[in-house]
């Protein structure tokens, strides 16, 4: 069995039309996202907040479509992943452990959790 820091994404898949990205990964996995929950949960101090202040996506119950429209990837190093947003957003890194911990499949996320 692999261990979890080398375990990494080998491709992925933009689905336009269930607007969610799709990670297949190193151990064969393939985890499922919805682009708007990964938008929520951008990690950046902008989206999420930073010393105590909140982050803009704390404030806001709806996001519009420009936010939440994922056009791109782009590797961070070989430990991470950075969202590139149709309203142009793009400094959130999503790490590889972070990615698996949010995966939304049916396997990681079984009714009722």
């Amino acid at each position: 069995m692999q261990e979890e820091r080398d375990v990494f994404p080998t491709s992925f898949l933009l689905d336009d039309q269930q607007r969610r990205l799709i990670l297949s990964w190193s151990d064969g996995h393939e985890s499922v996202h919805s682009w708007e929950n990964l938008r929520r949960a951008c990690p950046c101090a902008f989206c999420a907040g930073e010393g105590g202040a909140p982050g803009m996506l704390q404030r806001r119950q709806q996001l519009n479509r420009e936010e939440t429209t994922l056009v791109n990837l782009e590797p961070v190093g070989r430990y991470g992943l950075t969202p590139i947003w149709e309203d142009g957003h793009r400094t959130g890194i999503f790490t590889f452990e972070k990615l698996r911990q949010l995966c939304e499949c049916p396997q990681c996320r079984p009714s009722g959790r």
